[in-house]
């Protein structure tokens, strides 16, 4: 059953809005910092690397990725997998206390909601009607596609990778273990925009890129990979309340 349109009348309005621009806030914070790899010229080792490992991971057909994002005061936690090939994908996004699960399943963005998220991103009285229930907004929508830019792999990849290699010390860290599986370190920091990070490059197999960890002056956040070429298969869930279509049905 539709919640009613008095739901969301009120200061809120008739029409449920997600704030989730933070989102996009914390995944440009990582992307500064990946831009710090970039090495000087004459580095050629290291940048034949960087570059391999990027476009590895960037045509893997699928992956995960989970994660833990800080930007000023927010705190967000991602688990994602994700098919490139189909755009399609499906996992769980925490922001501060309030969860949601999301799927992307042909182009339609369906999440489903605790009280907290809902009260925090879109208001008191749409958490009072969607709190636990599956809602359903285009991946092009105002609603739906900061979150589709998280589920979608693609998507993601190019909003972390495609930040502008710009000046940036840069070196070789080493080596270490992620998950078990061994990984060349890269370190960089870039001079101009105060960020760094590590990125963590598989050694072994393709160059895929195993993790990210960025520091910079608006936050910091890690990033691991996984699963990669392992096919996803979210499922649409049936009843979902069409967010588009609601807020004109209600005046």
């Amino acid at each position: 059953m539709t919640p009613p349109a008095d739901h969301f009348a009120g200061g809120e309005g008739n029409h449920v809005r997600l704030r989730t621009t933070r989102l996009v806030g914390a995944l440009i914070g990582v992307g500064a910092a990946v831009a710090a790899f970039a090495p000087p010229a004459g580095a050629l080792a290291p940048k034949q690397l960087v570059r391999r490992a990027i476009s590895a991971t960037e045509t893997a057909s699928a992956f995960s990725f989970s994660g833990r994002l800080h930007e000023g005061k927010t705190t967000i936690s991602l688990r994602i997998s994700s098919d490139i090939e189909n755009g399609e994908g499906e996992g769980s996004i925490t922001i501060d206390r309030g969860t949601a699960e999301v799927l992307l399943v042909s182009g339609t963005v369906y999440l489903k909601a605790d009280n907290t998220f809902w009260r925090v991103e879109a208001g008191q009285s749409s958490a009072k009607a969607l709190a636990g229930r599956w809602v359903s907004t285009s991946a092009t929508s105002a609603n739906g596609k900061q979150l589709a830019n998280f589920v979608s792999g693609g998507t993601f990849l190019k909003a972390v990778f495609n930040s502008n290699l710009a000046q940036s010390r840069f070196t070789v860290a080493g080596t270490a273990e992620v998950d078990g599986q061994r990984a060349t370190v890269i370190e960089g920091y870039d001079t101009k925009t105060k960020s760094g990070g590590r990125i963590y490059v598989a050694k072994s197999g393709k160059p895929y890129i195993l993790k990210l960890v960025s520091q910079s002056r608006s936050g910091n956040g890690t990033i691991t990979f996984s699963q990669f070429n392992q096919p996803v298969n979210p499922i649409a869930p049936s009843g979902a309340i069409n967010l588009d279509t609601l807020g004109a049905s209600s005046g």
